[in-house]
């Protein structure tokens, strides 16, 4: 019996607002470099898409919303593909958290999926919301193209899990502002899902 083959293209919103900060939850808008940035990826590559699932966050949902709307696709809102939260460390500069916490940012690199930010959200728990919208995805929308913007962060834990990596591998990703996955997912009779990585644009735009 053949396999349903579903594509998901995952891309990373552009540069938003608020310059090298712990992002996170903080709701900063796109720069107008932002949206060249998403608007060149598309034009890089282009996908027959079939619906839209974007981050409740405007840096994603405003790119999110002008491809829905260009193209007349449903689009839908899921809080499950927002990013980390990053506590008390929200809206912070980098430098200034890395300075001020070394040993507590070094395990964010040395052991990532036990990492939690000071009132923040554990990458574990960041993981398992992503996998369960990533699973509804493949339940409710089997075969068909599904355009996914969403963030840094979530890309990484995605692209661990569905790749086996090492959990300290997803730090080496390279996921530039609008940084593009592009998935296929063979699902069997008994709905055993392989994921296949073809295709990575992480060119700096």
């Amino acid at each position: 019996m053949s396999s349903i083959v579903t594509f998901l293209d995952v891309i990373r919103h552009g540069e938003p607002e608020g310059g090298e900060v712990f992002r996170g939850r903080t709701d900063h808008r796109l720069t107008d470099n932002g949206r060249r940035q998403f608007q060149q990826r598309l034009e890089r590559n282009p996908g027959d898409w079939q619906r839209v699932v974007s981050s409740p966050l405007s840096r994603c949902s405003e790119s999110a919303e002008r491809v829905a709307g260009q193209s007349g696709l449903p689009l839908h809102i899921d809080e499950r593909w927002a990013e980390i939260d990053y506590g008390a460390w929200e809206n912070v500069p980098i430098k200034q958290v890395m300075s001020a916490e070394q040993t507590h940012v070094r395990q964010l690199w040395e052991d990532p999926m036990n990492f939690c930010a000071p009132q923040g959200e554990p990458v574990g728990q960041l993981q398992a919301r992503v996998l369960d919208g990533w699973a509804h995805i493949l339940e409710q929308h089997a075969g068909q193209h599904t355009l996914i913007v969403t963030h840094g962060g979530v890309m990484r834990v995605l692209a661990q899990h569905l790749l086996s990596l090492a959990p300290e591998a997803m730090n080496r990703l390279g996921i530039p502002y609008a940084g593009m996955l592009r998935l296929r997912v063979d699902t069997d009779h008994e709905n055993k899902h392989w994921t296949t990585m073809i295709g990575m644009d992480g060119t700096e735009l």
